[in-house]
């Protein structure tokens, strides 16, 4: 099947039942020593999808979380590091398709720091930090997941970063109360660089 017929697929078909694309949260998180190469941290996958492939560390957007929040969370539940968000670096929409099931998506990219602390194994899988060379290595050997290598290749050492506006308000879900200008704050992470 090809992806430009997903919209058309069936509940059944598509992966849990799907309405919509899927947010997911995915981490580039790079740590550089004494003017060593830069590297960054993969995990290899334990569950399915994509058992044994080497990844970028991610996973559910819950529901209620701001977008610092679900990758931090993510990051420390996979990993053990605690980490700091940096900024949002790209959207992508990832559209998969096998045999006669899909699924779709939606990517958030985050760059993260984790200047401090050992990564280590959890439920999900071992984690390793590897070097672009390495993760090239990888690639050669499809041992890692083709489009986190292209969100590897596409947004790691960037400095422009995707304007993320955070918005919070009270009121107006069809209610009675309306939204009035002090209960809603609105915040921005980060700035495009040229």
């Amino acid at each position: 099947m090809m992806t430009e017929h997903l919209s058309q697929l069936p509940l059944a078909q598509r992966w849990q039942q799907q309405k919509y694309p899927a947010p997911i949260v995915v981490a580039l998180i790079r740590r550089t020593g004494n003017g060593d190469t830069p590297r960054y941290l993969l995990i290899r996958r334990n569950g399915r999808p994509y058992a044994g492939q080497w990844a970028l560390v991610g996973g559910k957007w819950d529901f209620g979380e701001t977008l610092a929040a679900a990758i931090i969370r993510e990051v420390q539940e996979e990993t053990g590091l605690m980490a700091d968000f940096v900024a949002l670096r790209g959207i992508v929409s990832e559209r998969v398709t096998e045999g006669e099931k899909g699924a779709h998506f939606l990517l958030l990219v985050c760059d993260l720091a984790a200047p401090n602390g050992e990564a280590q194994e959890q439920q999900e899988g071992a984690v390793a930090w590897f070097s672009r060379a390495e993760i090239d290595a990888l690639h050669a050997q499809q041992a890692i997941i083709p489009s986190d290598y292209a969100m590897i290749a596409q947004f790691a050492g960037s400095e422009t970063a995707v304007p993320l506006v955070e918005a919070e308000m009270v009121g107006g879900l069809g209610g009675e109360t309306a939204v009035s200008p002090e209960l809603a704050s609105f915040m921005l992470y980060g700035r495009s660089s040229s």
